[in-house]
């Protein structure tokens, strides 16, 4: 007898069987290949990147612990912002934590600033917002020019303003003398993003308070007051710069207001020889560029390796949360669409965008900065930030998904970096002028004079490699770099508000008295 025929419908249901079975089979086949090679490859090139010299593992950026009584950060006030909880990593709420994290926040905002439009702090304006209940709009300082005799009659009143942080002031000038300064931040935490620098608002406003005192001390003549008070500034500036890429940035905010107020001194003509030899030293040991070029290792050690071990963690879609951001963040739709994506993901992707995150920052970021040369290259800057800003969805199967989120902003650090270390060395030349002039009775004609009777070495303008561009203007002179545009504008500022503006030059004016 014959076996009679299955019916149609049950063979196509078979087939389509089969064909489920293929493609589980081969989108199995898939994630364990694409697993394995992209483990192998980042295996390779974390290798090749570990015998070129990286520091790759994020532990050895923390700093090692020191004893309490030699530390800076572990004073009263101070040491409260990092008593945290073990098990939760979050800080303990005590009246001294408050205390430390409400000081100052009366002070009026803005009005600190003012050298690039060769105007000095607005005492009269300070003077007038610290009358105003705290909080109201009036409360912000809006500067404008004032004479040096308006400055002097509002100088007594500021001071008085200030008197009320004069305690704390006065403990962390005494902790500065500590041999350490090592914050005790929360670094056994998993997620490097997640480190608490609750030090950071504090230590803003002690700053903000430094700088607007010793301006005031200047305007009513107190300039040995105002050399203590910057002492303290640039102190606590080098005491931030290690906490990672917004250390850099803090620090880097904090020496702007010493150089604020060493620019107002030399514009009256305050300080004394032995005074600017003491502001050069303290010029001179602050090194923006090696501050920057650690920044970006322990930027690559956490995000780049101690970021990816974490994510490899979690439960679930490693991908989940990024893609989230990509396809419309907390969205439903973009939920779903994210969610979809991501299950068809390998895990070992992950991999590829660690190793396309570190070729970025090995093979174009890191190459910004020369430190044989102390050079910035600010055309390559240019270049590799707007490359890096065209992300989109294409960027999860070009294995580029972090290298679009994280990487433009430490990009744009790099013209920060060039402009603040720019600005330390105009700083001290200016310095190095002003001893000349009190020596000569004049400015001299070049920079060449300066060498190495009032300065050891003359820096060179590390965006050009050339000398600074210096030439007499009447009683006074101007001193300038070519600036980002690796342009030389005849000393003409850029048109933007912001420093680092893209055109222009990055302009010291120094006017007559």
């Amino acid at each position: 007898m014959s076996t009679p025929n299955k019916p149609p419908r049950f063979r196509r249901l078979k087939r389509v069987l089969f064909a489920i079975a293929c493609l589980v089979t081969l989108f199995v086949l898939f994630h364990v290949e694409e697993n394995w090679r992209g483990e192998r490859a980042w295996a390779a090139y974390k290798h090749e990147l570990e015998a070129k010299g990286a520091k790759l593992d994020f532990a050895s950026f923390i700093p090692p612990r020191v004893p309490d009584d030699q530390n800076f950060a572990m004073t009263p006030f101070l040491a409260p912002l990092h008593n945290f909880d073990p098990a939760t990593g979050k800080l303990r709420e005590t009246e001294a934590l408050k205390r430390a994290q409400d000081f100052a926040k009366s002070l009026p905002y803005g009005g600190l600033s003012g050298r690039s439009k060769s105007q000095s702090i607005d005492l009269v304006a300070w003077r007038d917002a610290m009358r105003k209940p705290p909080g109201s709009d009036e409360a912000v300082v809006k500067s404008l020019p004032r004479t040096a005799q308006e400055r002097a009659a509002a100088a007594p009143a500021v001071l008085a303003a200030l008197k009320q942080y004069e305690p704390v002031i006065e403990e962390l000038r005494a902790a500065s003398a500590r041999p350490h300064c090592r914050f005790n931040l929360n670094y056994a935490a998993e997620n490097p993003a997640t480190i608490l620098l609750p030090h950071f608002s504090p230590l803003r406003n002690v700053c903000k308070i430094l700088a607007l005192r010793a301006s005031a001390e200047l305007a009513a003549g107190q300039s040995e007051q105002a050399i203590a008070d910057l002492k303290l500034l640039c102190f606590i500036a080098g005491a931030t710069k290690n906490d990672f890429l917004i250390g850099h940035l803090v620090s880097i905010t904090v020496m702007e207001m010493a150089v604020q107020v060493i620019w107002e001194g030399l514009a009256n003509h305050q300080w004394s020889d032995a005074q600017l030899q003491s502001l050069q030293t303290r010029l001179q040991n602050v090194d923006c560029l090696a501050d920057a070029w650690d920044a970006f290792q322990a930027e690559r050690a956490g995000f780049g390796c101690a970021m990816f071990d974490y994510l490899r963690k979690l439960p679930g879609n490693k991908l989940l949360p990024i893609l989230q951001v990509l396809t419309g963040g907390g969205s439903t739709s973009g939920s779903i669409a994210s969610g979809l994506i991501s299950s068809l993901i390998p895990s070992g992707w992950l991999y590829f965008e660690q190793l396309n995150y570190h070729l970025v920052f090995e093979e174009q970021l890191l190459p910004i900065f020369d430190m044989t040369a102390r050079r910035v290259y600010a055309q390559r800057a240019e270049e590799i930030e707007q490359a890096l800003e065209k992300g989109g969805i294409s960027s999860i199967w070009q294995h580029r998904v972090l290298v679009h989120l994280l990487l433009p902003a430490v990009a744009t650090i790099s013209k920060k970096s060039a402009l603040a270390q720019t600005t330390l060395d105009q700083t001290t030349l200016a310095c190095a002028l002003e001893r000349c002039r009190l020596a000569d009775g004049k400015f001299p004609e070049t920079l060449d004079a300066l060498a190495p009777r009032f300065v050891a070495k003359l820096p060179h303008d590390i965006i050009s490699g050339q000398p600074l561009k210096y030439r007499r203007d009447g009683a006074g002179y101007v001193l300038y770099s070519v600036g980002w545009n690796e342009k030389d504008d005849g000393g003409k500022p850029g048109t933007k508000s912001a420093p680092a503006s893209e055109d222009g030059d990055w302009v010291w004016q120094m006017p007559a008295r």
